[in-house]
């Protein structure tokens, strides 16, 4: 990490993992050939960020609730590809005393991920130094939508006035309770959230770079950092600079 930037690490960065099929595609593979490479680089991505940047919140946008409309073949063998794979990720995590979260609905995912879901969320439960959240069957529509019927409910069963809801009681009604994004990442050189995190971007700094999510090194991670240090955060407000 560079040392103009130690001084300004986000709270929260999230990073939508994108390009895995362009990557296999440029070089005549099959697509899970790139999948396969954009896990091994979630894996590597994810030790860097929280064990060596010390970034405390890492949010990874891995799966969408539209992502169920491609091939079926493709989906399957994604799924497979995290019931297998998640296990590993998360005793590394495990080590390094950081807590492991997934945002998302349940609804749809097959039980042998489910279960290597819940392994993880128990495995890791206590654990302090940091937070990977894992976006899997996640949209940010689907997500306000089910806060809001958590919310109806509370209010119909009489343990909410609806006079006292405010914006932290929608927050603490999301997926996880996590601080807002401060820096958001995408990969492979598209321009939009894609239905990420909309609430909790509301005041992110955005990062687009051209870089297929399986060659998206450390050094583009730091690249995003510094780009990240030099924005003027008002905020709102006034210049901080």
């Amino acid at each position: 990490m560079p040392n103009e930037t130690a001084s300004r690490i986000p709270a929260h960065v999230a990073i939508i993992v994108d390009g895995n099929r362009r990557w296999a595609k440029k070089r005549g593979l099959p697509v899970s050939f790139g999948h396969k490479a954009g896990f091994d680089r979630l894996e590597d991505i994810t030790r860097y960020v929280i064990g060596d940047c010390g970034i405390p919140v890492l949010s990874l946008y891995v799966f969408s609730t539209e992502n169920f409309a491609r091939d079926a073949r493709e989906v399957g063998y994604l799924m497979d590809l995290f019931a297998n794979n998640f296990k590993s990720v998360t005793e590394e995590m495990n080590r390094k005393d950081c807590r492991v979260v997934f945002s998302g609905r349940r609804e749809g995912l097959p039980p042998k991920v489910l279960n290597a879901m819940d392994y993880m969320t128990d495995l890791t439960r206590n654990n302090k130094t940091g937070t990977v959240n894992f976006c899997l069957n996640y949209g940010s529509h689907a997500e306000l939508t089910d806060a809001v019927r958590a919310i109806a409910g509370e209010v119909q069963a009489g343990t909410l006035n609806p006079a006292d809801i405010d914006e932290r009681t929608i927050e603490s009604h999301f997926y996880q309770d996590l601080p807002p994004v401060d820096l958001m990442i995408r990969t492979s050189g598209e321009e939009r959230l894609s239905n990420f995190l909309l609430w909790q971007c509301a005041y992110a700094e955005f990062y687009f770079t051209p870089v297929l999510f399986p060659d998206f090194t450390n050094d583009c991670f730091d690249q995003a950092l510094a780009e990240y240090a030099r924005r003027d955060r008002r905020m709102g407000g006034n210049s901080k600079k």
